[in-house]
């Protein structure tokens, strides 16, 4: 049998931080930030503590990825609505945000925003990324009136927070996230 290649070698690695990493999603939603210790993720992935540590040097670190991650995967989705768009595609776009590991991911978002045990600057440039996405949504809004953009963006994002909230807890299945967005987006009567 012969040793395995470089690539074979960046194979596995890839998948056991990969690995690493969907499970840490699901601990650090459960437990939160600073209930989450590198051994629960570790006992989840079946892995050795010592070998966590290997792929990543610390919680904060898996938790900064996940983070940054999630942050990443937020801006693409607001780029992806074109400006003006009309009110259905906010009740997909909503629809969509919170299906699937998404409200995993809006979850970890909040966690960097207001847990005092996340490192400041990871929640500093969380803030500074959350307001461009607000300001990605406003824009795809098409209102005239900058002050009225604004009010909509935060009504969209707290929809689109809340419903990932509701539904990680059981509370509701996010049905009515895309119904709240379309009446948000609707113009109003005169």
């Amino acid at each position: 049998m012969s040793p395995r290649t470089h690539e074979a070698n960046e194979a596995i690695r890839d998948e056991r931080k990969a690995t690493i990493l969907d499970t840490a999603l699901g601990v650090f939603v459960e437990r939160g930030f600073e209930g989450t210790r590198i051994q629960d993720i570790a006992d989840r992935c079946g892995l050795s503590y010592g070998l966590v540590y290997r792929y990543f040097p610390s919680k904060e670190t898996i938790f900064s990825t996940l983070a940054e991650s999630a942050l990443d995967a937020a801006e693409s989705l607001i780029k992806t609505l074109p400006r003006e768009s009309p009110p259905e595609a906010f009740g997909a776009f909503i629809g969509f945000a919170i299906s699937g590991p998404s409200p995993h991911y809006f979850s970890i978002i909040i966690e960097a925003l207001t847990n005092r045990g996340v490192a400041p600057e990871l929640a500093t440039g969380a803030r500074e990324r959350i307001k461009r996405i607000m300001a990605g949504i406003a824009a795809g809004g098409g209102f005239a009136d900058p002050g009225e953009a604004a009010a909509w963006a935060e009504s969209i994002l707290a929809i689109l927070l809340g419903a990932s909230i509701m539904k990680i807890c059981g509370v509701s299945n996010g049905d009515f996230a895309s119904q709240a967005a379309a009446v948000l987006s609707a113009p109003k009567k005169e």
